[in-house]
């Protein structure tokens, strides 16, 4: 996996040895934007529909920046028309549970993941706090 600054990143970036385009990166509030438009360019380079993706991204960099803190690591891999999204924080492992019929303005984020990714949950990260994943299925633009 290549550490690439957020703020650096090329579409055209090199590869890992397996053939799948990886990038890591840490993010700042300020900086959510940038990690979006990324996501959709490299997705959009590789002739894939980047909206689903860009989606489930800004959901789980939204949590991790309201719920763990002031910075959040981002990294996506992507192999063929699939991709790995994860995005980790410094908060504990447990996450808010919002029922289906909640009526809050906001809150509603991983009912959004769940209904878009093929599968995601959360990994445990010992003391350093928690990724929160999840795959999906890229269609061709």
């Amino acid at each position: 996996m290549s550490l690439v600054p957020l703020l650096n990143y090329a579409v055209d970036g090199p590869s890992d040895p397996d053939g799948e385009d990886t990038l890591t990166a840490v993010v700042v509030r300020a900086t959510v934007g940038t990690a979006h438009r990324c996501l959709r360019d490299h997705l959009t380079a590789h002739g894939l529909d980047p909206d689903d993706a860009c989606l489930v991204l800004s959901e789980l960099l939204g949590n991790a920046l309201l719920n763990g803190g002031e910075t959040a690591a981002v990294a996506w891999r992507l192999s063929g028309d699939r991709l790995r999204i994860g995005v980790a924080d410094t908060a504990a492992l447990s996450l808010p549970v919002i029922q289906n019929a909640c009526t809050r303005e906001g809150g509603r984020g991983l009912l959004l993941v769940e209904q878009l990714a093929h599968s995601w949950g959360v990994r445990p990260l010992g003391t350093l706090g928690k990724e929160v994943w999840c795959n999906l299925e890229v269609k061709a633009a």
